[in-house]
């Protein structure tokens, strides 16, 4: 008799609307390269067309969640708004599986590695998540100088939790901190921190121009100030860059040495880039050259 198979049932998810559905089948083409994870997308406003495509791939199509606090008027004027809302929610919207990967849709796989270590990370409950920490080439803190020996603090996290009219208790505990980047994170549908995310996000949400950053703001709160468990991965699971191709492999490598290859490429803000192939930056080599690169997954599948 067969034994009864207790491994835990994941998924990878995703969200987009009609115009990023060309690089929401870049990235499940990427996942695909290197696993057999079932795959969701929530939709924002994909067209009947596009959805036809995701049945056809076999890619589970997930309706969003608001919550009754929602700024309904700004969703509707901006649908894909819905789904930095629902990343909170994905364990109520999921109840089939228990580990859930969030890739968002600007992103994809590169090394299969990255996804195992996020699903394994998240395995005991912690938030599995990237600390923007020495991940691109900028000042660690945003501050404004004001005089010799003061300044002011300009952090992301700092400047929209004012926005959310949060107390400066609060602001002054999370303003210094690193912004945990809510565009790869990964979770246990069980992990305590679902809770904690959901009474942030009803507090900041309904608040005026909250809707786009409330994910990423709550996050923070809910690991900084409630101390929800968290593990911490290197930037190679989430790599918003500053960008580098080692020419041997064709592979875009991390910045640090010994220069590995970077697990999931996150191509936030690169606007032009995600809108069409032909789109290029100069990107250095590990040999001291240069190279002209869509770092998309098409883009780079192109190049190959």
């Amino acid at each position: 008799m067969t034994p009864p198979d207790t491994s835990p049932r994941r998924i990878i998810v995703t969200g987009c609307d009609h115009a990023y559905f060309d690089l929401v089948m870049e990235l499940v083409a990427s996942i695909r390269e290197h696993a057999t994870t079932p795959i969701g997308v929530i939709d924002c406003g994909m067209d009947g067309g596009q959805l036809a495509q995701l049945h056809a791939q076999g890619i589970r199509v997930i309706s969003p969640y608001i919550p009754d606090y929602a700024p309904i008027r700004a969703v509707e004027r901006r649908p894909s708004l819905a789904i930095n809302i629902c990343k909170l929610w994905l364990d109520q919207m999921l109840p089939d599986f228990d580990l859930i990967l969030w890739i968002d849709a600007d992103a994809w796989v590169q090394d299969g590695r990255a996804v195992e270590q996020m699903f394994a990370a998240a395995q005991g409950g912690a938030l599995a998540i990237v600390p923007e920490i020495g991940a691109k080439i900028a000042n660690l803190l945003g501050v404004r100088w004001i005089c010799p020996g003061w300044m002011q603090i300009r952090s992301f996290l700092y400047k929209n939790a004012t926005r959310a009219r949060l107390p400066f208790s609060i602001r002054k505990q999370i303003g210094a901190k690193p912004l945990l980047n809510a565009g790869v994170f990964c979770l246990h549908r069980d992990a305590p921190i679902w809770p904690l995310l959901r009474r942030w996000q009803a507090r900041i949400l309904p608040r005026r121009g909250m809707a786009f950053t409330q994910d990423q703001l709550c996050i923070a709160l809910a690991v900084y100030i409630d101390g929800a468990p968290v593990t911490f991965l290197d930037n190679s699971h989430n790599y918003i860059g500053p960008w580098l191709l080692d020419e041997t492999t064709g592979k875009l490598a991390n910045l640090f040495f010994p220069h590995a290859p970077v697990g999931i490429v996150h191509m936030a803000s690169q606007k032009t880039m995600r809108a069409a192939l032909h789109h290029t930056i100069t990107v250095p080599t590990l040999t001291g050259g240069a190279a002209q690169l869509n770092i998309r997954y098409g883009g780079m599948r192109q190049r190959s």
